[in-house]
C-alpha cells in the first residue's frame, strides 16, 4: 500500500473571471489601496516629512506620511473599484465578455480622477486615457508579442481579440 492512495485531490484553479462582481471589486480595491499607499509613502518622503524630522517633529512626520498614504490609497482604491465594478456590470448587462467592458471600465475609472481634481476636463481626459489603455491591453490579447519579423516561425502570431477564440 503506497502513500498516494489517501492524498486529497488538488484544489480547483480559480481565475479572476470565475469570481462574482462583489469579490472582484473588493479584491481590486484592496490591491489598489496597497499600491496607492506605497506611492503615498514615496510622495511623503519627497514632501514635508524629511523637513519635519529634521526639526525634531517625528510624530508630525509620521502623521503626515500616514495622511499621504491614506489619500493616495483611497484614490487608487476608488479607481480600481470603479474600473472593476463597471467592467463587471457591463459584462453582466450586455452578456458579452469583450474588450468594450474594459473600455467602459476605463471611462468610469477616469471620472474618479476628474472628481478628485474637481475638473470636467480632467475627468474626460483621464477617462479616455484609461479606456484607451484598457482597449490596447485587451486588443492585443493581454500579450506583447510580434508577428515574426523574419517569418522564421520563432515568434507566434499576435492574437488581436482573444474573446473570439473558442476555449477548448
Amino acid at each position: 500500500m503506497s502513500g498516494d492512495e489517501h492524498q486529497p485531490p488538488p484544489p480547483p484553479k480559480v481565475s479572476a473571471s470565475d469570481l462574482d462582481c462583489f469579490t472582484r471589486v473588493c479584491n481590486a480595491s484592496v490591491a489598489m489601496f496597497g499600491i496607492g499607499s506605497i506611492i503615498g509613502a514615496v510622495k511623503a518622503t519627497w514632501a514635508e516629512a524629511p523637513l519635519t524630522i529634521q526639526r525634531g517633529q517625528t510624530l508630525a512626520a509620521v502623521r503626515n506620511t500616514g495622511s499621504y498614504m491614506a489619500n493616495s490609497g483611497g484614490v487608487f482604491a476608488a479607481v480600481g473599484a470603479m474600473y472593476t465594478g463597471t467592467s463587471c456590470l457591463s459584462k453582466s448587462i450586455r452578456g458579452k465578455d469583450d474588450f468594450w467592458n474594459g473600455v467602459y471600465g476605463g471611462l468610469a475609472a477616469g471620472t474618479v480622477m476628474g472628481l478628485k481634481a474637481k475638473k470636467v476636463g480632467v475627468a474626460v481626459g483621464a477617462g479616455v486615457a484609461f479606456a484607451a489603455a484598457s482597449a490596447s491591453v485587451d486588443g492585443t490579447g493581454e500579450k506583447v508579442r510580434g508577428d515574426g519579423l523574419f517569418d522564421d516561425n520563432a515568434t507566434p502570431g499576435r492574437v488581436y481579440f482573444p474573446y473570439d477564440e473558442i476555449k477548448k
